[in-house]
This record gives structure tokens, C-alpha cells and sequence, in this order.
């Protein structure tokens, strides 16, 4: 049952992909356009619906479960940043290393996980990617700066970790939930409207972007095959792993299963344009993570379920 409402919700972003794809393909969508559209996406959307995922009923079972799922994501980031140093292949070139490192182990959590995660398992299911999706924005800003700086240094490196959106989204989710304040009926709504419209947002983008890099000139390049088996297939088998050994199932293990299996950071051709890196390799590594990450992600949440 389940496999069958995750490949409705990967055909569903699939085609909306599509729509990006041909809207910035026809020249309706430029890049004055798609930054507008990733600003609402990072800056108003995706915060509004960590905000949702955080406003439902205290529970102290809810809220063990939760520290704990923060401590396995934790862990499970440092295992795979531990095994890249040993199974991805050395190369010359310092730039795509910089990528493949990032590429191999910060997963697009906040435009594809969170979508998915509401799609299927509604409120109850945002909430437990939220306690995966935060180390993995806390590891984003540091480890993940850190690779792509190399050995360059940049102002406000903690004012980045501590304050940006989706932390902020965060903050004011743990303060609602804790204090369990009842928002008024109109702000509930609009945390709804944003929060469905995060998934057509975040897939008009990576269509959008799929469009400007190419899908042939991505495939051609051999050399992001590795960082990308790295992420769609050794780091979810890595979590299947650690879910059969803590003998954790059901919904919690499955969002685990899935969000160790989303592709790479969409915005990683952006930072590494902005903070150091080979842009052009990065743009690459998204176009293949993303399109082959429509089958291996439903592959592995029903190898998680059979096994």
C-alpha cells in the first residue's frame, strides 16, 4: 500500500518537473523568474511548513522518539562521511572532489523530502523528517561549507548555521509545539496553502534547472557516477542497515529509508558558485541524482518493507 501512494507522490513530481522543464525550455521561466521561486521556497514555503510539521498535540513518547531520531540522523551523517573518505575514488581535479564530497552525503531534505514525507504521511510524518532534515541543515552549513571553502575562509560562518530560514522555521515550530499555542484559524490555513505549495515549487525548480544543464551532457560525464551511486544507493542501504539493527519500522523507519535516499542538495551548483567549486560538475550531479533518484527511492522503501 504504501509503495503504491510513494510512486503516485514520485509520478506526481515527476510531471511537475516536466512542467519546469518545459516552461524554462520555452522561455517562460528565465532565471529572474526561478530565482523569485526559489526565494519563496527557501524563504517563506519550506520554514512555513517545518512550522506545520511542529503544531500538532505534545506528546513526551512523540518527543523521546524525536531526540532519538536526531541522534540517529547525527550519527548516520558522520558513518557516511566516514566511508566516502574511504570508497569514493581519489581524483586530480580539487574542484570535483569538493562536489563529490558534498554530493555523497547532504541529501535535498527541505525540496523533496518534505514534500514527499506530506504527501504520504501527512502532518505525523513532516514531523519525524523534520528531526531527520535538521542535523542534515546543520552539517549543510558547516561540513558542507567547510568542503566547498576548501581552505578559504567566509564571515558569519555560525550566524549562518544558527540563522537562516529553515532554522527559523525551526525555532518557532519547537516554541509551538512545547507551549502548545493554539494558532488562530486563519494561520493554520495559510501554514496549510504554504505548505502544499512547497511541492509544486520545489519541482518546477529542479525541472527548471534539469532544463538548463541537459539531461545528455549530464549522463555523459562518467565522473559523477561514483558520488551518485554514493548517495541514491550506498547511503540508503547504510540506513536499512541501521534500521533492521535498532529494530525500528513502520512509518518512521520508512521516512528514514526514504529521505536517505533523496538526491543531493538542489541549491549545491548555487553554493558552489558562491563559495568555491566546480559549478558546472555540480549542475551535473543534481540533473542525474534527481532523475534517477524517481526509481531508486521507491526501490528502497520496498526493500526496507520486505526485508
Amino acid at each position: 500500500m504504501i509503495i503504491g501512494i510513494l510512486i503516485n507522490s514520485i509520478i506526481l513530481m515527476a510531471i511537475i518537473m516536466y512542467i519546469g522543464f518545459y516552461l524554462r525550455n520555452k522561455g517562460v521561466l528565465n532565471d529572474e523568474g526561478e530565482g523569485v521561486l526559489i526565494y519563496l521556497l527557501v524563504n517563506i514555503t519550506t520554514p512555513a511548513m517545518v512550522i506545520n510539521a511542529m503544531n500538532i498535540d505534545f506528546s513526551i513518547e512523540q518527543l523521546k522518539t524525536g531526540a532519538v531520531l536526531l541522534l540517529i540522523s547525527s550519527v548516520f551523517i558522520i558513518l557516511l562521511i566516514l566511508l566516502e573518505n574511504i570508497l569514493l575514488p581519489k581524483t586530480k581535479d580539487i574542484e570535483k572532489e569538493k562536489i563529490e564530497k558534498y554530493t555523497a552525503v547532504l541529501l535535498n531534505g527541505g525540496f523533496m523530502g518534505f514534500p514527499l514525507a506530506y504527501q504520504i504521511y501527512g502532518s505525523e510524518g513532516l514531523f519525524y523528517a523534520t528531526m531527520f532534515h535538521v542535523p542534515n541543515l546543520l552539517f549543510m552549513w558547516t561540513y558542507g561549507t567547510s568542503v566547498l571553502l576548501g581552505k578559504k575562509k567566509i564571515k558569519n560562518r555560525y550566524k549562518l548555521l544558527l540563522i537562516n530560514p529553515g532554522m527559523i522555521g525551526v525555532y518557532i515550530g519547537l516554541i509551538l509545539y512545547f507551549s502548545q499555542l493554539k494558532l488562530p484559524l486563519f494561520l493554520t490555513n495559510l501554514l496549510d496553502l504554504l505548505t502544499n505549495a512547497t511541492t509544486f515549487l520545489s519541482m518546477i525548480i529542479i525541472g527548471s534547472k534539469i532544463a538548463i544543464i541537459g539531461i545528455k551532457d549530464s549522463f555523459i560525464d562518467k565522473e559523477t557516477y561514483p558520488s551518485t551511486f554514493f548517495r541514491l544507493v550506498v547511503s540508503p542501504l547504510l540506513m536499512i542497515i541501521i534500521m533492521k539493527l535498532l529494530k525500528i519500522g513502520g512509518m518512521v523507519g520508512q521516512i528514514y529509508v526514504m529521505y536517505a535516499a533523496l538526491p543531493v542538495a538542489a541549491l549545491v551548483p548555487i553554493l558552489a558558485q558562491k563559495y568555491g567549486g566546480d559549478v558546472v560538475f555540480a549542475s551535473k550531479a543534481v540533473v542525474i541524482n534527481h532523475l534517477l533518484s524517481l526509481f531508486t527511492i521507491p526501490f528502497f522503501v520496498w526493500l526496507f518493507n520486505v526485508l
